[in-house]
């Protein structure tokens, strides 16, 4: 008895012993955003499709939004890249937004609802 438990015990410590190598996730965000400035752009997505578009269903909002903010994550080191940003470029982060957002939320509708 006391053989079987001494084997248990050294199974048990050699397994815990063990060290598994993770493989690295690649982070898509540089997280360098505040929560409250990620919310901030957020509720300035919400207004200006709100401002734009007052009929537009609360899913698709919160697609739109999160799509954009998530975008703004993704290409965006932190805040301060987007403080100094002439109107110029804020036109061209509105066109690539609409390119990547909506473009990509137009074909997750069709595969959704095939005509």
């Amino acid at each position: 008895m006391k053989k079987c438990i001494l084997i248990a015990v050294s199974v048990f410590l050699l397994a815990n012993c063990t060290k598994v190598q993770e493989d690295p996730v690649k982070a898509i965000y540089s997280n360098n955003f505040t929560t409250w400035e990620i919310r901030s752009y957020w509720a300035l997505c919400q207004q200006a499709f709100l401002q734009k578009n007052p009929y537009t269903p609360v899913p698709v909002l919160i697609k739109h939004c999160d799509c954009y903010s998530d975008y703004v994550r993704r290409t965006y080191k932190d805040a301060r890249e987007l403080e100094y940003k002439s109107a110029n470029s804020f036109d061209n982060l509105t066109k690539n937004l609409i390119i990547e957002c909506n473009m990509k939320l137009q074909q997750e509708q069709s595969l959704a609802n095939p005509a």
